[in-house]
């Protein structure tokens, strides 16, 4: 008997992170066949499966992966002046969050209590693009200097975290998820001052992000993805336990080791953050996009590899809500 089921079509989807709360949807429109009933077969690959080697950005832009998680800068950094070709492809599909849960933290114990403190300290970077220049404005803003030493040791997900915690000599701060690591600290018991980014019109972090002419090739898949992906987030937004349980079963099915009750707490505190005001998901707004483009300017922070400064780019070409 000729089977009439259209065969599935491949989606692959790079996480910037080992599986967590912000990936919560994806994981929840896999798991309830959200994109199973769009004739979708959805891959999340975590970047451990290369040691990190590469950035959701490079998969999207060497087309092995068709959608990406990664902060807005990510984008941002594509379209500055002199990056590669297909750097300028890259756009911004959805939002996954609507609200900035980010934030610089330091040990309570240390005595570095407000970003000013920073200055003469060892903070752990990502490497991001512009992630030392927002780090300095920060303690510029709280009347510092900015002089804070960075120190790129090469871990990973939650390494960074752990060596803050653990060995608190190696280095002093570090930028973290507030409803990841900001409720591992909570309740393991470790007490941290948190610099909130308050004065920076910080974009929309994280987002899914495709490249062009991946979405001219999935054309209306592109569409059904995103379509199922909303389900899976207003899911999560509704029933946070069962999306938390979701994810725990999922992660450890991949080799994952994750608390139950510290990612049950962790989809509450995101809940609120997934959809906008009127009960949307992945929706972007303009000024959002050009208050944080206007803002890297006026702060010199868009420069090139040798420092020299920029334009920004036009927040038109960064992202697109077409597809939602």
């Amino acid at each position: 008997v000729k089977d009439n089921m259209a065969e599935k079509t491949r989606i692959v989807v790079a996480l910037d992170w080992t599986p967590n709360t912000n990936h919560i949807g994806i994981f929840v429109a896999q798991s309830l066949g959200f994109y199973a009933k769009a004739n979708l077969e959805v891959e999340a690959i975590s970047p451990d499966a290369d040691s990190y080697t590469k950035t959701p950005r490079r998969r999207v832009e060497e087309k092995t992966a068709h959608f990406g998680v990664c902060p807005s800068e990510t984008v941002i950094s594509c379209h500055t002046q002199g990056e590669a070709k297909e750097g300028s492809k890259v756009v911004a599909v959805a939002a996954i969050l609507q609200q900035q849960t980010s934030a610089i933290v330091t040990l309570k114990s240390s005595g570095v209590d407000r970003p000013a403190k920073l200055d003469g300290c060892k903070y752990a970077s990502y490497e991001g693009r512009f992630e030392m220049d927002i780090v300095r404005q920060l303690i510029h803003d709280d009347g510092g200097k900015g002089e804070v030493t960075e120190v790129k040791h090469g871990e990973h997900g939650l390494g960074i975290f752990n060596t803050l915690v653990q060995n608190p000599e190696v280095y002093d701060a570090t930028w973290v998820f507030m409803p990841w690591e900001g409720v591992i600290a909570r309740q393991s018991g470790v007490e941290l001052n948190v610099f909130k980014l308050e004065n920076v019109p910080y974009g929309y972090t994280p987002v899914l992000i495709s490249h062009h002419d991946t979405l001219a090739e999935l054309d209306d898949h592109a569409r059904n993805f995103l379509k199922a992906t909303v389900e899976g987030y207003r899911f999560a937004a509704e029933k946070p336990q069962e999306a938390a349980k979701i994810l725990c079963g999922i992660a450890r099915h991949k080799g994952f080791e994750l608390t139950d009750s510290m990612v049950a707490e962790s989809a509450e505190e995101l809940k609120n953050a997934f959809l906008t005001p009127s009960g949307a998901w992945g929706e972007m707004k303009m000024e959002k996009w050009k208050a944080f483009t206007d803002w890297l300017k006026d702060n010199n922070i868009i420069k090139d590899r040798d420092g020299a400064a920029l334009p920004a780019p036009d927040p038109q070409l960064l992202f697109t809500n077409d597809f939602l």
